[in-house]
């Protein structure tokens, strides 16, 4: 029998007794689970810090990339990829430079230009990016500023010399390949993690001035502003020369080729015409455009005005000289009676840009494309030698350059080639080396172009189409309709997104009817595959996409649903294309 001092039931002898065997067992194994459990965690920890403040460094580069690379590009005038480039004379700066751009800084009336030099840099371990801001280059006063931009470059090969692009870390490609002016240039940046990041700027040559005020963000850059578009003045030589020459066919057809290249494009066209004077066409209010995008009407009559010039092949004169009995011929500038007429080009030249009185029009075109088939004979006071007539229309092209307006001549007919030195004189040296819209050349950058090389009025409509290309060629541009269930189709009132392989671009119904996304082709690349998806927004479902090149319909096995069963759709493009789609949703 047990005596009270050893009973089991004494509370003050239940912590003396220990652990059993057991417990202690237990307890071993528990405390190996958990060792090994803490050693895994602070294994895993190790090797993912320094991976995730790679990350951290990443993210830091590519908002500084963003916040400075689109918005030097917006406002550049020019840009220099040379890796041995230095920005000012008399400045050495460190690095291989990766692209030096010449930026604009207008103060009232004064513009001053300033450079940028983005440079690749060695500083102590790692490789940067560094912008190099230079501000009175060549000057006395003269001054630096320095800002680095990504710290997380990736580091050259053992082959790679500062004189070659470091194309491995950073690459430069321009936007587009046919153009009618810069547009921009896109960064490719890779980290040393491997990772990429794109970034870019449109705008390149248009001096646009930047906000000073960015505290509502940065706009998306990854999807630029399309070169497709603007306004353009067709202007063409309606002097009796023409239908002498069996060209009278040749013009109209193109000229109305060429405003049907641009159907469904948010471009503003007018055509001006002038032969002993110049006179507005279509619109008949000098200075005023039609919308091509939605307006099948006014396309249908400013073309129909074209055709009222009548075909009178070889056998003009001015007893038929207008067989519609319309009151619209060739030669309906003249403002005499019996002939002869003449060719006016410092008047063509004068009317796309001011009134008669001189006063600049409120709408001026960015681009005017002037077809003429001869010497100059007059200018707006009267009759005068080629030679003055020439020098007028120098002065008339030069204030329309001075808009910030392109002027680009083309020469038909015989005299074509004994008249190329004296429109040279006018609009410039730079010849086109292309032949049509499959082989545009240099038709974005051309000053005088002359069909066939002789001024051959049957090539006339190729050409006026590598114009197109370089304007709007490869492609698209995307409208938003609702289907109220019954076919009924409205505008919406909200904003909707798109994304595509070039980027992400918003469609604001409250400041624009349409968004352009533009596409590069590789030389020789005939077609391309592009999808555009929408983001879906609450009550509404994707439905379908109606396509129009030149206002006809797109075939079918060209527009598809996405394979991967997004809303949006597929798209077969063509470089010599301008296409437009109407993207139309349903209730959902």
């Amino acid at each position: 029998m047990l005596s009270p001092r050893t009973s089991r039931s004494d509370p003050r002898r239940a912590g003396d007794a220990g652990f059993t065997l057991p417990e202690v067992l237990i307890c071993v194994v528990l405390i190996g689970v958990l060792m090994s459990a803490v050693t895994a965690a602070t294994s895993t920890f190790l090797r993912s810090e320094k991976p995730t403040q790679a990350r951290l460094s990443e993210s830091k580069d590519i908002t500084f990339l963003q916040t400075w690379l689109p918005l030097d590009l917006a406002s550049a005038i020019s840009s220099d990829r040379d890796p041995l480039a230095q920005p000012a004379p008399g400045e050495t700066l460190p690095g291989t430079n990766v692209l030096t751009l010449v930026r604009p800084d207008v103060t009232g009336s004064t513009t001053v230009y300033y450079r940028v030099s983005y440079r690749y840099v060695h500083v102590g371990n790692e490789w940067r990016l560094v912008r190099y801001e230079i501000r009175d280059p060549g000057l006395p006063s003269q001054t630096v500023a320095m800002v680095g931009v990504a710290h997380e470059l990736s580091a050259p090969p053992p082959e790679w010399t500062p004189d070659q692009a470091p194309t491995f870390a950073i690459e430069v490609t321009a936007r587009n390949q046919v153009i009618i002016r810069p547009i921009g240039e896109d960064v490719l940046v890779t980290f040393t993690s491997g990772q990429q990041f794109s970034t870019g700027g449109a705008g390149m040559s248009s001096e646009d001035q930047l906000p000073t005020d960015y505290s509502g963000g940065f706009t998306d850059p990854s999807a630029p502003p399309s070169r497709c578009g603007g306004t353009i003045t067709l202007v063409l030589d309606t002097s009796t020369s023409i239908p002498n020459q069996n060209g009278e066919s040749a013009v109209m057809t193109s000229a109305n080729g060429f405003i049907d290249a641009f159907a469904g494009t948010p471009t503003l066209l007018s055509v001006v015409g002038f032969d002993e004077k110049a006179y507005s066409m279509f619109p008949t209010t000098a200075g005023t455009f039609v919308n091509l995008l939605n307006n099948p009407t006014a396309i249908a009559s400013m073309k129909a005005k074209i055709n009222q010039l009548q075909d009178l092949p070889g056998q003009w004169s001015w007893s038929n000289k207008d067989p519609g009995h319309d009151g619209f011929y060739w030669g309906f500038g003249w403002s005499g009676s019996g002939g002869p007429g003449g060719t006016n080009w410092e008047d063509g030249l004068y009317l796309p840009f001011r009134t008669s009185a001189g006063v600049p029009h409120a709408q001026l075109p960015d681009l005017v494309v002037f077809i003429t088939d001869g010497q100059p004979n007059r200018k707006r006071s009267g009759s005068v030698s080629t030679s003055v007539a020439v020098t007028a229309a120098q002065a008339s092209a030069n204030y329309g350059r001075g808009t910030g307006g392109r002027i680009v001549g083309i020469l038909v007919g015989s005299e074509a080639t004994a008249s190329k030195s004296n429109l040279k004189a006018v609009v410039g040296n730079n010849e086109w080396n292309g032949t049509g819209p499959d082989a545009p050349g240099n038709a974005g950058a051309a000053d005088i172009f002359m069909p066939g090389n002789n001024g051959d009025f049957d090539e006339l409509g190729d050409t006026l189409r590598a114009i197109m290309v370089a304007q709007c060629g490869g492609t698209v541009t995307v409208q938003k309709r609702l289907d109220d269930g019954a076919g009924n189709l409205s505008e919406p009132v909200t904003p909707w997104s798109y994304t595509t392989d070039i980027g992400v671009r918003e469609l604001n119904p409250a400041t624009e009817s349409s968004i352009t996304f533009d596409y590069t082709f590789p030389t020789g690349t005939p077609n391309k595959t592009v999808q555009i998806t929408e983001a879906p927004q609450e009550g509404w479902t994707y439905d379908r996409a109606v396509c129009t090149v030149g206002g006809v319909p797109v075939d079918g096995a060209r527009v598809v649903a996405p394979p991967d069963g997004s809303p949006g759709v597929q798209l077969e493009i063509r470089p010599d294309q301008a296409m437009s789609c109407t993207l139309i949703s349903v209730p959902s």
